[in-house]
């Protein structure tokens, strides 16, 4: 899935342009923020249903100082600084200026003064060395243009001996959630071409473990600890409207309408029809509901000298 410049609900297609470099930044505070800001509570929510597992197993204690790598609104640096406590600290990194400026509101409101934020690219910014007992990411590594690069730079980071864990999507084919409504669109409308326009790598890029292992060890971290899965449903919308709405909004439904163009634009009412038809078979009291499944990951940081 790109989720990043899937289609609008209506109207004519987007004409976003492939991110390179600092385009890619750019496609985070562009195309994205507004998206993510009308979405974020089913964005974090199932983001929480999923982090709500793997807190508890990866083992954070008092005192201890977390790299939290594209914190995003910065709910999981809350939840960790609550964990670290006064005596420890968590620093949350993103691109994004309008998800930092959110979290820094709600870290004021929550009294964290252990919890602090910084803007930048975690491929490439400045972080103290050997200084973080953990690196964490919620959903943040998958969309890097190089996950080696942002890894490596946690390791030099880390203390020695230090970890990394990381929360994943798994595969489309294993997330229902998604894949659903994508089988749907492609009865009406031709799969995107390779050179379909995206903002960097999309949430399924961690979906398989062996790739996975490799990307660990490239970066530093060869020694995996934990590598388990977690299947739980997630709320896709409040309401049904929301929920087709949310799909081809940030889902690949909407990038496989954006790419077919007119034709796209045309299906996109008889679309959004049968989209309607398929969440409604999955509504309950409060909402829509559909599987999905992650995988969470602990790796420990290879034993060497401290960086000088």
């Amino acid at each position: 899935m790109r989720a990043a410049v899937s289609a609008p609900a209506t109207g004519a297609g987007s004409q976003e342009v492939a991110p390179r470099g600092d385009d890619f930044i750019a496609c985070w505070n562009g195309v994205l923020t507004p998206k993510w800001l009308r979405f974020r509570h089913l964005l974090s929510g199932g983001g929480k249903v999923h982090s709500d597992v793997a807190l508890p197993r990866f083992g954070l204690r008092a005192g201890e100082r977390v790299l939290d790598i594209g914190c995003g609104f910065g709910e999981t640096s809350l939840e960790m600084g609550r964990i670290v406590g006064p005596s420890g600290e968590v620093v949350g990194v993103d691109c994004t200026h309008a998800f930092l400026e959110v979290a820094g509101r709600e870290r004021d409101a929550a009294g964290l003064v252990q919890v602090r934020y910084e803007v930048g690219n975690a491929e490439v910014h400045a972080l103290p060395a050997d200084h973080f007992d953990v690196a964490f990411s919620r959903f943040g590594v998958m969309f890097f243009e190089s996950a080696v690069r942002a890894l490596r730079n946690a390791a030099r980071a880390l203390e020695p001996d230090g970890r990394v864990c990381l929360l994943v999507w798994r595969s489309l084919a294993d997330n229902p959630a998604w894949a659903e409504s994508k089988k749907l669109v492609l009865e009406y409308l031709p799969p995107p071409g390779d050179k379909g326009q995206t903002c960097g790598p999309g949430p399924f890029s961690w979906a398989d473990e062996e790739t996975d292992r490799r990307i660990l060890a490239a970066a530093g971290f060869p020694r995996v600890e934990m590598f388990e899965r977690i299947d739980r449903d997630i709320c896709m919308g409040r309401t049904i409207e929301e929920a087709v709405d949310y799909q081809l909004l940030v889902g690949p439904s909407g990038e496989i309408v954006r790419e077919a163009g007119d034709e796209g634009q045309r299906r996109l009412p008889e679309i959004r029809t049968r989209l309607a038809q398929m969440m409604k078979s999955h509504l309950r009291q409060d909402g829509v509901y559909l599987p999905s499944s992650t995988w969470m990951i602990v790796a420990r940081k290879a034993p060497g000298p401290r960086m000088l």
